[in-house]
């Protein structure tokens, strides 16, 4: 079963990949209407998450970011078919501005190696196509459920120079090497790691498990570490690529010190287009011990 919907899942993307960049944003719009009108998973996670991120908004304010970040998230889901169906270049036409260019140059340049954090917010697949031409880049690389769907993602990164390995120990050992061969790695710094991988830092007052694997990396090989995100436009004409340099807390020999700082950083990014933000992921599944699941009562 999981293979049929895999090669659905493709022959939408493949679909997606003939159409102009404003019908995708027309039909993920639909998208997003849909998942608003209904009692869906990305809904009521995204509901949560907002009331535990944004207390000081009202109840109204807080349903309506949700509803206006559930229209963006459609937004995301049929873009990736055009930016993975599209030319390299026709893709990177999307790219209308690029803001903090010089730190990323100027990180790459100081020849330590480069932790270049990619944030789940606006698009990130476009990412990959503002780093084209930057340098060799090395990523972590969890498999989809579905095959047919995961090799058709696997092939459309890999067009890009993006290197890919799996996220079990070997895999991490090749970040190591790459930042000691002063090479850029990709890393996804918003996402819940396993408990063992993982220590409670605030993420907009609240006790999120974040990765430790950034510290570790940091301390061990000296690597510089930039932040980015695609800003989609309100024009719906393409996408704006920040660029942030990190905090020089984030260096500290201190866990918690670097994490808080990391998540800080990420929170700073978010604020400047928030409803952009992957608010359907459950980023406070995990909690300290003696406290409950946000997520418990979601679908």
């Amino acid at each position: 079963m999981k293979t049929l919907i895999g090669y659905i899942a493709v022959g939408i993307i493949r679909i997606m990949g003939l159409q102009s960049y404003s019908f995708a944003h027309k039909f993920g719009g639909l998208i997003g209407k849909f998942l608003w009108a209904r009692k869906t998973r990305a809904r009521e996670v995204a509901k949560v998450n907002v009331a535990k991120c944004f207390p000081e908004k009202s109840k109204a304010e807080q349903e309506e970011f949700v509803r206006q970040a559930l229209l963006e998230g459609g937004k995301t889901m049929t873009e990736v078919g055009l930016i993975w169906g599209w030319s390299v270049e026709k893709a990177k036409g999307l790219i209308k501005d690029t803001v903090g260019e010089e730190v990323i140059d100027g990180a790459i340049a100081e020849g330590k190696g480069v932790i270049y954090m990619a944030l789940h917010h606006g698009n990130w697949e476009i990412l990959n196509h503002a780093m084209h031409g930057k340098g060799k880049i090395l990523g972590l690389y969890k498999p989809a459920k579905m095959p047919p769907f995961d090799n058709w993602m696997y092939k459309s990164r890999a067009r890009l120079n993006l290197g890919l390995v799996p996220t079990t120990k070997e895999g991490v050992q090749e970040l190591y090497k790459a930042l000691e061969r002063n090479e850029i790695i990709a890393y996804l710094p918003d996402q819940e790691p396993s408990q063992k991988s993982g220590a409670f830092a605030l993420f907009f007052g609240v006790p999120a498990l974040t990765p430790k694997l950034p510290f570790d990396l940091i301390q061990k090989t000296g690597a510089r570490v930039v932040f980015s995100f695609a800003e989609r436009l309100e024009d719906g004409s393409g996408f704006r690529i920040h660029y942030k340099a990190a905090e020089p807390e984030i260096y500290s020999d201190d866990l918690l010190t670097s994490q808080t700082s990391m998540n800080k950083t990420i929170e700073e990014c978010i604020r400047i287009c928030p409803t952009q933000f992957e608010w359907s992921y459950k980023r406070f599944k995990r909690q300290p011990e003696g406290q409950r699941n946000p997520y418990r009562d979601c679908p």
